[in-house]
């Protein structure tokens, strides 16, 4: 019996309060060997065991004591000093309910070893009898009450679950009781079962049956006292299985909080259940309760941070950190008052976190029993395994979330990035249809002055002897052809260059009254009867800082334009300085241009159709002349406005930087190809 208990001790230790594989493993075989030694020397010898005797009238026996008997009672002893000091290290390092159970299984088992060390070993081996073993059971009623005490006061063990087992080994001792009779007095006499061949057959055959039916009784016993009794408010197991099932069928956080908090407040009768959900920010998305309960948002929060800084346990029960030992240092027994307080008066009992990192933050409150009675160590371990499950199926709803929210973000993007293409597809479009239209207006355009050339040659010919001035209009005509079509290359050439971000601007000083003389000189023929044109120059017009060349083409450009669409008034050129720049204006009476114009004006090919529902049908250009202007006068550093009125008329302003001594840029020996951007 006493190398029953000795084990008995070893297991328990290998399993509390942190169950391993390999703890004791050296110590069990050693004391293993020893104890195998020494019943051997028991049976085979007397230095443990002398003699024994029965007292006269009664079924106690006395053993006298050999000299071996203190060597036979060593591991015992060995063993409980070996695990109490173990249990004296675990609670050093244990903090809350464990510490105070291995406290409490400690000072029982030391109480219950006096007596046994005493009225076993002490006095057998000085008065030489055993007649002292039945004091020493005193140690065993005074360990019992402690560690029915730490049951009810610390959840050592869950109540229901060891009188369940108790009443499980009664029933079943008592129901085995019963049939060994039968089968002694009724079974054995009507088989007439004795130990012949026979009837050890027989009796065989008889134990497999008795057997079988043991198995079935045994597990009917078990099942009426875990219904009835263990777990009459609910099964641990088939919850946990209801809840994951449940848990397995939906995505929808509130769905998923509310079956935690329905079968907590169903199952264990807790006054009231809260859950809580933050975001990465601390803000509050989720917060479901159960029962009548109304605790303050900020507190919960509040109480939340102060646990979080104190310490990363996942668990906090309020009896654990009541009888929590204080750690003396200001700040951590503040927080844990802090934490008491608040637990206290809103009568709650255990808080679990439910912490996922970068994903989301929350806790589950669950307040105390409906009854008052104490939530045991098993009741904890539910709690503890439906919250791991709820925390599980709470990670996969917002992975689903977070992965909804991703297609939502992407399919915004492709129709996004779908409607952009269908722009730009646009887009592509209107630009190869404008360069259609610019080609077919090009071929036009540089066949007309072609086709002059040639036509005016072929008349040539004819007066070339006969009709001196006839053949000087027609060498006129031919030498406006070929202006012409070298104007028109010009501006492709110009447009061209400018798109590729390649026209070279060669800054100087630049006379603008003299180039604005020379551009209406040059146009004065294209001036249709019934159209003036002027000039308002600025006496003493300070240079230009620009581009000889290219301030020469802008001009053309818009006096051209301003020429082309007048029917009838007049054009007036104009030039003065405003502050540091020349500021000079085309304004013309022409036909004017629509607001819807205005704002495409400068686009590469766009061209004012005015003149196309008019009953006069007249050319609209190519469309890059005002591209090439626009261009132009930006990177010569001016600006240029429009303002226009239908019917009425347009004025084209732009400006130019005066000349203040800027480094003039050397034009070299180019010849005027070369400056235009041909090659020799």
């Amino acid at each position: 019996m006493a190398y029953c208990m000795t084990f008995g001790l070893i297991l328990f230790a290998k399993v509390y309060p942190v169950k391993l594989e390999n703890k004791f493993n050296r110590f069990s075989i050693f004391i293993g060997i020893y104890m195998l030694v020494m019943t051997g020397v028991v049976w085979f010898t007397d230095l443990v065991v002398v003699s024994t005797s029965t007292v006269q009238g009664s079924f106690t026996t006395l053993a006298e004591m050999g000299p071996l008997y203190l060597l036979y009672g060593l591991p015992e002893f060995i063993t409980a000093i070996y695990v109490v000091g173990y249990y004296f290290k675990q609670a050093r390092i244990s903090t809350g309910i464990e510490k105070k159970q291995i406290q409490h299984y400690v000072v029982g088992g030391i109480i219950m070893l006096i007596p046994v060390f005493v009225f076993d070993f002490i006095f057998p081996l000085i008065f030489k009898n055993s007649a002292f073993y039945k004091y020493s059971t005193i140690g065993n009623f005074v360990w019992t009450l402690i560690v029915g005490y730490s049951v009810l006061r610390t959840r050592f063990l869950d109540i229901k679950v060891v009188i369940g087992s108790v009443l499980g080994a009664l029933f079943k001792s008592t129901f085995v009781t019963i049939l060994l009779v039968i089968v002694t007095f009724v079974i054995q006499p009507l088989l007439s079962i004795d130990l012949s061949w026979a009837g050890i057959l027989k009796l065989l055959m008889l134990s497999i049956i008795i057997a079988l039916f043991l198995g079935i009784v045994f597990k009917k016993i078990e099942t009426f006292l875990q219904e009835k009794y263990v777990y009459s408010n609910y099964n641990p197991i088939k919850s946990l299985r209801i809840l994951t099932n449940q848990n397995a069928k939906t995505l929808d956080v509130d769905i998923i909080l509310t079956n935690l908090l329905q079968l907590i407040s169903n199952s264990l009768g807790s006054n009231f259940v809260i859950a809580l959900i933050f975001d990465g920010e601390g803000n509050v998305i989720k917060n479901l309760g159960e029962g009548n309960k109304n605790i303050k948002l900020e507190d919960i929060v509040q109480t939340l941070s102060v646990w979080r800084k104190l310490n990363s346990n996942r668990i906090l029960v309020y009896s654990e950190l009541k009888n929590d030992k204080r750690a003396g240092k200001q700040i951590i027994d503040q927080k844990r008052e802090t934490i008491l307080s608040f637990m206290q008066k809103n009568q709650i009992e255990i808080i679990f976190s439910l912490k996922e990192y970068e994903k989301f933050d929350g806790a589950v409150l669950i307040g105390q029993n409906k009854n008052r009675s104490v939530y045991t160590i098993g009741d904890v371990d539910f709690l503890d395994s439906i919250v791991q499950n709820t925390h599980i199926s709470l990670v996969r709803a917002f992975l689903y979330l977070e992965l909804q929210t991703f297609n939502d973000t992407l399919q915004q993007k492709v129709n996004e990035q779908t409607q952009e293409l269908q722009i730009k597809v646009k887009q592509l479009e209107e630009a190869r249809r404008k360069e259609n239209d610019m080609i077919d207006i090009m071929g036009h355009e540089l066949r007309t002055p072609a086709t002059v050339v040639k036509l005016n040659i072929e008349l040539l010919k004819k007066y070339i002897d006969s009709n001196p001035e006839e053949f000087k209009k027609y060498i006129d005509r031919i030498g406006n052809a070929v202006d012409t079509e070298i104007g028109l290359i010009n501006t492709l050439l110009t447009s061209a260059k400018l798109e590729g971000n390649k026209v070279e601007i060669k800054h100087n000083k630049v006379d603008v009254k003299e180039e604005i003389e020379m551009s209406i000189h040059g146009h004065e023929k294209e001036v249709r009867e019934g159209v003036s044109i002027s000039k308002d120059i600025e006496q003493n017009l300070p240079f230009a800082y620009a581009d000889k060349i290219r301030v020469a083409e802008v001009l053309n450009n818009l006096i051209s334009n301003a020429i082309k669409y007048t029917d009838k008034g007049n054009i007036s050129v104009i030039a003065h300085t405003q502050g540091d720049y020349i500021v000079v204006s085309i304004k013309d009476t022409g036909k004017g241009i629509s607001q819807e114009d205005m704002k495409q004006l400068g686009e590469k090919f766009y061209r004012v159709d005015n003149y196309l529902e008019s009953e006069i049908v007249r050319p609209g250009g190519t469309g890059l002349g005002l591209y090439v202007t626009f261009g132009l006068v930006k990177l010569m550093g001016g600006k240029i406005e429009v303002e226009s009125t239908q019917g009425v008329g347009s004025k084209f302003t732009f400006t130019l930087p005066k000349y203040t001594g800027q480094q003039v840029e050397t034009l070299g020996t180019l010849n005027r190809f070369e400056k235009l951007g041909l090659k020799r």
